[in-house]
């Protein structure tokens, strides 16, 4: 993938970093991040994210938020609605063209990648983690959802 001359190179940077600290954590283990970190490091990946899409995501800012979940602090980026794209992800055929173009920055930012969407009841959509136990979904309808980083329980004090 080719570097964005406009993209920082601190993003790339901090993003090597990142990738170096799962790396060395260990396999299988859930990692936890610093609440700052998992902030900008999410808004990196939604950026990439729509720049794969091709499609504007437009951020419901109500559905950010640090949560304490099962004795663990949760953050969750949101929810995005990508503006235009729903249409398009109805028929089974049309998502090769974009997971072929999301894949790698679901790679590149530590998720799972994906060969083809499953029927969650009556919608197409594709759901996967990272090594911090994050979902990123998106579905037929254009909504793309991310959820449940771990982060340090300091970011869910007093909650």
């Amino acid at each position: 993938m080719a570097r964005n001359p406009a993209r920082p190179r601190s993003r790339a940077g901090g993003a090597a970093a990142l990738a170096l600290t799962v790396l060395l954590a260990g396999c299988g283990s859930v990692q936890e991040l610093d609440p700052q970190e998992a902030e900008s490091h999410y808004d990196a990946v939604i950026a990439d994210v729509q720049a794969a899409l091709g499609h504007e995501l437009v951020h419901a800012p109500a559905t950010r938020s640090f949560e304490s979940e099962g004795g663990e602090c949760l953050f969750t980026p949101g929810g995005y609605e990508a503006d235009g794209l729903g249409a398009e992800l109805g028929v089974e055929e049309n998502w090769d063209p974009v997971l072929e173009s999301l894949d790698p920055v679901l790679e590149e930012h530590g998720f799972e990648t994906v060969d083809a969407p499953r029927r969650e009841g009556a919608i197409l959509m594709i759901a996967v983690e990272d090594t911090y136990g994050t979902e990123l979904s998106l579905g037929e309808n254009g909504m793309v959802r991310i959820h449940g980083a771990r982060v340090s329980a300091e970011a869910c004090e007093g909650q």
